[in-house]
């Protein structure tokens, strides 16, 4: 029996999460000062690096082009490439779709004690944008959002009662990552919220 590789046998089929509950032009929410729409061009890998800080710093750079995320923190390579920082041995790589065999062939150099796997099947992301954005979400979180979440930070917390990730990006939106299983709950709480915004 022949085993063939995970990039030979890589076939890109974008499903939407949020799909029934979006408008005819894609939007969750579509209103004054507040916008929240489902991103379809990214994708999300999971990297578990190893107890070496220094190595794990030293990989990133070398594969990626790209600093190793502080805690509670992003870096950005020159392709556009998001790592998030979600814990001390996981980083998150939020990457354009359509670079996902060339990423896929980059992977392959990953030292020993260094793994990763793609989730992009797992999680939906949505961006939010506008001056709302902080008011709408304060209503089902506990993290300060507006103090602490500036422009490169990350956190990883709950909407409502369904795990989240959220990461302020460069352009000061407000991105979130959230499991398929809870996609349509978390739909639900934003929609009603944004209704009394």
């Amino acid at each position: 029996m022949v085993m063939s590789s995970l990039v030979e046998n890589n076939v890109v089929e974008f499903r939407t999460t949020f799909q029934p509950v979006l408008d005819q032009d894609g939007f969750l929410i579509n209103q004054d000062d507040l916008v929240c729409r489902e991103i379809t061009d990214l994708s999300l890998m999971v990297i578990r690096t190893s107890k070496d800080h220094k190595k794990n710093a030293i990989t990133i750079k070398d594969i990626f082009n790209a600093k190793l995320p502080e805690s509670l923190s992003a870096s950005l390579n020159d392709n556009g490439d998001n790592f998030l920082w979600i814990s001390p041995d996981e980083i998150w790589l939020l990457h354009n779709r359509n670079n996902k065999d060339q990423l896929l062939e980059k992977l392959k150099s990953l030292p020993k004690g260094m793994s990763t796997t793609d989730s992009s099947g797992a999680y939906g992301i949505l961006e939010f944008s506008g001056n709302n954005v902080d008011a709408l979400l304060s209503r089902w979180m506990s993290y300060d959002l507006e103090g602490s979440l500036t422009i490169g930070k990350v956190v990883s917390t709950t909407c409502g009662q369904a795990p989240v990730c959220v990461y302020r990006n460069i352009q000061g939106n407000l991105l979130m990552m959230v499991r398929h299983s809870f996609s349509h709950y978390v739909a639900g709480l934003l929609k009603d919220s944004a209704k009394r915004i």
